[in-house]
């Protein structure tokens, strides 16, 4: 196993399970070279991120630890 693996394993074992269900679909799309992503965001997707971003800087969030 490389370096790399190594490092990334030790990473992910030291993860709890319920954030393990976040990373999933991430793992699975790196995972899968036959899944296309779309790199072009919509108007409406663009807006939705800036409005998040927004309300994050505005302390306006839900943390980790409170959903976990």
């Amino acid at each position: 196993m490389s370096v790399i693996r190594r490092e990334i394993q030790s990473y992910i074992d030291s993860i709890p399970d319920i954030k393990l269900e976040a990373l999933k679909p991430l793992l699975s799309v790196l995972a899968n070279d036959t899944i296309i992503l779309e790199t072009d965001l919509s108007d409406e997707e663009k807006a939705i991120i800036t409005k998040g971003r927004e309300e994050y800087m505005q302390g306006d969030f839900v943390s980790l630890e409170d959903v976990g």
